[in-house]
């Protein structure tokens, strides 16, 4: 997929196939027509309209797959942040519960880190790549929960459940940074614009008249917008309607807000 198209309005997305189909249904067909093999008929323009049809079809059928893949994608990358920040909150709550000054010095060491994620590491995620400051911040959390030393029973139960928390908020960034380049694969494009072309094509092959060329242009208006719609789904992380980094801004609200 192209990135910078990311950065256009969405309207703009999901409008412009649309408008590429229908003017390439108003002009191309008086190139195709005059080839004499293509030239219409009444009898060829049956035939041509019943093949259009099936055509329209297997096209709408192949994008609502597509579609749905999108969306399953969109769903699992939201699922993931979300349960991402919910586990950098669950390990503050252990950390408050811990009863310890070591425990309560690594607090703000998780806010920081919490932060640093829509801070810094958002914006070089959709970049392609992670935040060195972040993981900088991870580790220092790291190496200080692994230093604790615990004195009582209740203090050992609780680092158990802390060391599973650490390792659960590690895989959960992991996993994040895997999912930057989630979207639908390249086959999937290449066979939508196939679809498309065969469409196109046999659509041209139609004789002209007013009437058709208003049907034909609402049919590829819509096709066209079906299109745009799934681009705008196929990267979860971009887009105006993107996954956000705001259950993290939320986490470190309720960090900010406990005091036990």
């Amino acid at each position: 997929m192209i990135d910078w198209l990311y950065t256009l309005p969405e309207p703009v997305l999901l409008y412009l196939p649309a408008a590429v189909l229908v003017l390439l249904l108003v002009y191309l067909p008086r190139l195709i027509q005059r080839v004499p093999w293509f030239a219409p008929s009444d009898a060829h323009t049956d035939f041509v309209m019943r093949t259009q049809g099936t055509l329209f079809t297997m096209t709408s059928v192949l994008l609502v797959f597509t579609l749905i893949q999108a969306d399953i994608n969109f769903r699992e990358a939201d699922s993931l942040v979300s349960a991402e920040a919910t586990r950098i909150d669950q390990l503050d709550r252990l950390l408050t519960r811990y009863g310890d000054e070591a425990a309560h010095a690594v607090r703000p060491l998780l806010r920081t880190y919490a932060l640093s994620i829509p801070q810094d590491e958002w914006p070089k995620m959709l970049k392609g790549r992670g935040s060195d400051a972040t993981s900088r911040a991870f580790t220092q959390i790291s190496r200080r929960i692994l230093a604790m030393q615990p004195e009582t029973t209740r203090q050992t139960l609780i680092m158990g459940e802390m060391l599973k928390s650490l390792d659960s908020v590690a895989e959960a960034r992991a996993h994040r940074l895997n999912l930057i380049g989630l979207g639908l694969p390249g086959l999937y494009w290449e066979v939508v614009l196939f679809a498309l072309a065969m469409l196109v094509g046999v659509s041209c092959m139609v004789q002209q008249t007013v009437f058709r060329s208003v049907v034909l242009a609402a049919q590829a208006a819509a096709i066209g917008a079906f299109v745009g719609f799934v681009f705008i789904m196929d990267q979860p992380f971009k887009g105006d309607t993107g996954i956000s980094p705001s259950p993290f801004i939320d986490t470190v609200a309720r960090m900010e807000r406990r005091t036990e």
